[in-house]
């Protein structure tokens, strides 16, 4: 194997005649790295790697022999004999760089999981905002983070996934659906209540009812029955529909402090090293940061022709933290607990009817509290599933 690596890098078969053939051989073996010998009367053949050229020349010259290179092969032959011709290497050299270059910038982007021209044009609206674009520097590139972004400012995309192959990037989408209509909505049960609450009216469809209008009910209580038992004895599972109107009270409290500290993301700053197998050699980088900062590290692997490299760039990502602190006045501490509630009220009350609304307002040195007392009316039945045998 070392033999025939040699021959494929280079070497040289030499000639030696001389007096003394013994003093030859035993400085050939101690001083350079024979590949092959063999004597035949005053003549010494021997194969030599190409580094051992000017050594045997000097063995030979030493010992008043006569030294013949009868072939000089391998690659490194091939290349020396170009050395001169700066042209040739300044070639090579620049398709090397070219073909490490090409090899690590995006050609292509692929959009599979839809056929909307709308959709597929959104996204790569996206994507090119964040960077990614035909041209773009595959090492540069965070693919989980642009996945996460994609999938924070476009909300018809349920899932998404980002990866390349070679020079192509593709982008697998998988869009929001309308939830397909299913037999599951026959599975039997019951209704039970949400809330605390006293019916003050009921509209059963199917199942057998458990309470009265006028009666109180708790918090999980069975109102709707979908187990019945018939007059010949048989027991029948039903899928219970029913409106169950009831009246309860909710109490919701918000809070504003007087001093608020707030933290938002200031400027990214970059740093980059060149990885090594499990080594990373930093690049210089003359910013000194200074304050709080949150990092995001990720490594992206070199290609050459499509092969992958133990060699890669690792960003580090640096994200300032700016802290502020908002002092508010009392007014405006209790303007903003108001816009809390009137946000609780568009969000969350939408389902119900306000029948009556109590608020009560606690002032501090540091803080305002506003305290709402609600009394709602409205649906309180959910379906509780029967797990019958």
């Amino acid at each position: 194997m070392m033999l025939f690596l040699m021959k494929l890098i280079g070497i040289i078969t030499v000639r030696i005649d001389g007096f003394d053939i013994g003093i030859i051989v035993n400085r050939l073996r101690k001083e350079c790295k024979v590949l092959s010998l063999n004597t035949k009367g005053d003549t010494v053949y021997a194969i030599l790697p190409f580094y051992c050229e000017s050594r045997i020349e000097n063995i030979s010259s030493s010992n008043n022999c006569v030294l013949e290179i009868t072939s000089r092969k391998g690659i490194y032959f091939q290349f020396h004999k170009y050395r001169k011709r700066y042209g040739f290497v300044i070639g090579i050299l620049v398709s090397i760089f070219l073909a490490f270059y090409l090899s690590n910038i995006v050609f292509s982007i692929r959009i599979v999981g839809t056929d909307d021209e709308n959709v597929i044009y959104e996204v790569r609206e996206i994507l090119e905002e964040e960077g990614l674009k035909t041209g773009a520097f595959i090492p540069n590139l965070n693919f989980l983070k642009l996945q996460a972004r994609l999938f924070k400012i476009d909300d018809d995309i349920s899932w998404v996934s980002i990866g390349n192959s070679g020079s192509v990037v593709t982008v697998n989408l998988r869009l929001v659906t309308e939830k397909a209509d299913t037999d599951e909505g026959r599975i039997p049960c019951n209704i039970i209540a949400t809330e605390d609450a006293q019916i003050v009216d009921i509209n059963v469809l199917v199942g057998h009812l458990e309470v009265l209008i006028g009666d109180a009910v708790s918090k999980g209580d069975l109102i709707v029955s979908g187990y019945v038992e018939r007059r010949n004895g048989r027991v029948y599972y039903y899928h219970s529909i029913a409106n169950i109107t009831a009246v309860f009270e909710r109490t919701v409290t918000f809070e504003q402090s007087i001093y608020e500290r707030k933290v938002s993301d200031g400027e990214t700053h970059y740093s980059r090293s060149l990885s090594f197998f499990e080594f990373d050699i930093p690049l210089p980088d003359f910013t000194f940061l200074d304050g709080s900062y949150i990092t995001d590290k990720y490594t992206t692997s070199l290609r050459f022709l499509g092969i992958e490299l133990p060699v890669g760039i690792t960003i580090t990502e640096y994200t300032e933290q700016v802290y502020k602190l908002n002092i508010y006045s009392m007014d405006e501490a209790e303007k903003m607990v108001f816009q809390k509630l009137e946000n609780y009220e568009e969000n969350l009350v939408g389902d119900y009817e306000v029948l009556n609304r109590d608020i009560a307002v606690e002032k501090s040195d540091s803080s305002v509290k506003l305290t709402c007392t609600y009394t709602l009316q409205g649906d309180i039945g959910i379906e509780s599933p029967i797990f019958a045998k």
